[in-house]
Parts: C-alpha cells; structure tokens; sequence
C-alpha cells in the first residue's frame, strides 16, 4: 500500500526544545523527603516531567496517587506520559476517578490509550465515563486497534487541512491548532472525505503568497502506513525513510491520524525489551517491580522446558557411565566442550536475531547467513579445538594412558559442537519465524539444550568409539 515517497526528512523541520534540565543525581530524595504530598506536588511542578515521573515510580502506587491529585492535570498528563504505562496505571487505580480523568484527559491520545490498557476494567470505565464526550469517543476509537500495529500506537493529533485553503487560511489554521497539538511536523491535506491527497511543509506555507491555494504547491506522493501494519515495520519504514512523522490511513485512504518519532523510540526500546527478555524465558510483559505471581507465570513454562532439557542431558550422561568411569577426566571436558558450544551458539543467535529485526530475511539470505556461520563455526571449532585438545594432550584434568586418544576425542567434539550450535544458531530463529512464532520467543533456552545435547554426546559417544577401538 506504500507509495514512493518525496515527503520531507527531518532536515527539513525544527528541532523542538524545552530547555529542561535533569536533575542531578540525589535531585529526588529531598522532595520525596519533604512531608506533606501537597508539598512534594508542588515541588515536583517546578522539575522536568521526565524526572517528575522518576519520583512517582520511586514511591508506592497509594503515595504516588495522593501527590498526583495535588498536581496540576497538565503537569501530571505530562508526567505520566514518561512514566512507564504499567506504572501509571497502577497510580490511576489509586485516585479518585474524576482527578484521574483529568489527568489521562490532559495526556496525548495515544498515551492515554497506552496507560488505560493496563489499568482494572473497572478503573477504565469510571475514567472513561468521567471524561468529556469527545475524548472518551476518541479513546474507544483508538482501542479498537491491536496495541502493537500503527493504529495502536498513532495519535489522532494530525495536522489536517481542507483541500481548498488557501495559504492564509492553512497558517491560520495551523496557529489554531498548535495550541492544542503537542507536535506539528508535516500538514496534511485532505479532502472532504478525509481522504488523504497531499502533504506540505511548513516552510513552503510561510515563504507562499497568501492567497495561493495549498493543492497548488502540495506533494501528492505521500508515504502511509495501514492502521494494521505492525509497530516493528512502522519503525524499520520510519527509520529508513528519515521520516519526524508518517501519516496512518484506513482501507479508504482515510487520515486515521500520525505516528511521530518519539513514538517509533518507544517501539524500538519496547521490542528490544521483550526480545531480550523471551530469549531468556522471562514474560515481555515482565518489568523489574512486576508483582511476584505474574513474574512467576511468565517464567515457570520456560523453566519446566529447560528442566526437560537437563534431564535429557543426564540421561545421555548416565548412558555412557562406563565411559566415565574408564576416563574420569571426560566429566570435566565434557564442560569445556559444552560450555564453548553455548557462547558460540549465543553468539550466532544474536546476530541471526538482530538481522531478521530490521527485515533482512529470505530464503536467499538464509543460506549467505548459513554459509557465513557454518564457515566461522568451523574455524572457531577447529582453533578451540587445537588448544584444547592441546591441553587434554599435557594431561589437564589428569593423566591418561593414551592421551593423543583423548586430545582427538576432544578436538573432534569441539569442532562438531560449534558446527552444530552455528547450524542452530541459525536455523532456529528462521524457522520460528517461518512457522509464525516470535522469533525471540526463548530461543536461547532451545538453542542452548540442543547444544548441551549434542556437545555432551558428541564428547561421550568419541570417547566410547576410541575405548572400543583400544579394546
């Protein structure tokens, strides 16, 4: 649905500024420290939001509301914008429903839809019903979008423009409108079905005669986004293009409403998280003072997984007991090989992972990618492999009769092993994501019980063909 675009990059706005300073560090202990949640309210009125939010998320949610109904709504909507959605939400569950409206209503649309997402039903509705018409409209609008596609994360705050204005009433209208907009980066035109048709900069509107009509001097190919297009592409577009701005259409081409770029940031930084988060097996909806039930279901699934994985590699060990016990230093190479072949293994992982976030995937690619790791896999096996089969030869770990035996025993595993962990490296994350799975969704958990699989059998199983052979 994307056209070629010649809309403006950033170059082409102004940088906007508050001049706001962060405090230093230990800023936030006197106010929290001041008494009196009127006192520490007005305190807070005199800092930056930013570091007015790291005061509220420090203090218990009950605080945290009692100071908030001390503030001024336009102060708190901006305070609670940089607060993390959950943590708001649980300060919004503590106030009373009509100062909590009056904060969620001075907040931009689509941080106000991102915080009531996370409070009680019963909270929502009473702040909803509490709001003005208009607003409360405005935010079931935005709720009918999945919470991770354009439409969820846009703003209803376009800058809009009728078709047939002229230059002195777009600049009127726009002076108009930046007293209730946050951001102006690029107007929109549109005609009188909404219908997106052209945008305009800013400066082409201020050096144009007054009188010139705008679809006079408008761009017509306009990059948009479908309100159903996923965030992550959204971001990789607006990150590719230089884009402050990108506007968000309907099926019809209607102007839904734009995605600006600290909402993009936003993206960025929540994906990261979750994907960081999954490959390890915790929840992506797991933040650091998450309440200990939710942490506990995030996590138990995964760690039940990894247990299976562990008792499939005792019972490989208890397979080749005899093994052991015939060559007792294997028990301690057997780490060695393993542990090598799980770095390795994270390694490949997190640039597979990397690569197929900002869209580089395809068959065609999977198999450059394959041939690239497969070949450093290799020479990383072969060189661990030299030293450490090197070390089993001096006798590391204790001596043992036929020592060059155990050296190519150890050689062999080691190579075999990061072969197979680049192989897994790989393979894993293209087919989660062929399959339609998160493609982070604890791969470093399989990733890694495949690994320790196959390092340990490949240790033992050598060990048990050179014993044989020995007779």
């Amino acid at each position: 649905m994307n056209e070629p675009s010649h809309q403006f990059d950033s170059s082409e706005a102004d940088e906007v500024s508050d001049g706001e300073q962060p405090l230093d560090d230990g800023g936030f202990s006197p106010i929290i420290a001041a008494g009196a949640a009127g006192d520490v309210a007005q305190q807070i009125e005199e800092i930056p939001a930013s570091d007015g939010a790291d005061v509220l998320e420090s203090l218990p949610s009950s605080e945290a509301a009692d100071i908030a109904e001390y503030l001024d709504p336009n102060t708190a909507g901006r305070i609670f914008a940089e607060m993390d959605p959950s943590a708001a939400a649980s300060v919004l569950d503590d106030m009373e429903a009509p100062e909590a409206s009056m904060v969620v209503s001075a907040m931009s649309p689509d941080d106000r839809v991102d915080v009531l997402e996370h409070v009680s039903d019963e909270t929502h509705d009473a702040i909803v019903g509490e709001m003005e018409p208009d607003d409360a409209e405005e935010v079931r609008q935005l709720e009918q979008y999945a919470p991770d596609t354009a439409g969820g994360i846009m703003t209803t705050e376009a800058t809009a423009l009728p078709e047939d204005f002229t230059v002195a009433q777009a600049v009127a209208e726009l002076r108009r409108l930046n007293e209730q907009f946050e951001q102006m980066y690029y107007a929109y035109v549109i005609d009188r079905r909404r219908h997106l048709i052209g945008v305009l900069a800013m400066r082409d509107l201020i050096l144009s005669e007054p009188g010139r009509r705008i679809t006079s001097m408008m761009r017509t190919q306009v990059t948009r986004v479908p309100a159903s297009m996923d965030q992550e592409d959204v971001a990789r577009l607006m990150r590719k293009s230089n884009f402050l701005a990108v506007p968000v259409v309907d099926d019809q081409n209607r102007l839904l409403g734009i995605i600006t770029l600290d909402d993009v940031i936003d993206v960025v930084e929540e994906e990261a998280t979750e994907d960081v988060q999954r490959m390890f097996g915790a929840g992506a909806e797991e933040r650091l003072l998450s309440p200990w039930p939710l942490a506990f279901r995030m996590r138990i699934v995964w760690l039940f997984v990894q247990l299976v994985s562990l008792l499939a590699a005792g019972a490989i060990i208890a397979r080749f007991l005899n093994v052991i016990v015939a060559m007792p230093s294997l028990a301690a190479w057997q780490i060695v090989v393993v542990g090598m072949g799980t770095i390795v293994v994270g390694q490949t992982l997190a640039v597979t992972l990397r690569g197929l976030a900002v869209g580089e995937s395809g068959p065609r690619l999977l198999w450059r990618v394959l041939y690239r790791q497969m070949t450093v896999g290799l020479l990383s096996g072969c060189a661990i492999g030299v030293v450490a089969s090197g070390c089993a030869a001096m006798g590391l770990f204790g001596r043992y009769p036929h020592r060059l035996g155990l050296a190519a025993v150890i050689f062999l595993a080691s190579l075999s092993t990061h072969l197979f962990a680049a192989l897994t490296g790989v393979l894993l994350p293209f087919a989660m994501k062929r399959l339609g799975f998160d493609r982070a969704q604890s791969a470093l958990i399989f990733a890694t019980a495949l690994t320790h699989c196959v390092g340990i059998l490949a240790t033992l199983w050598l060990a048990s063909m050179l014993l044989a052979r020995l007779g």
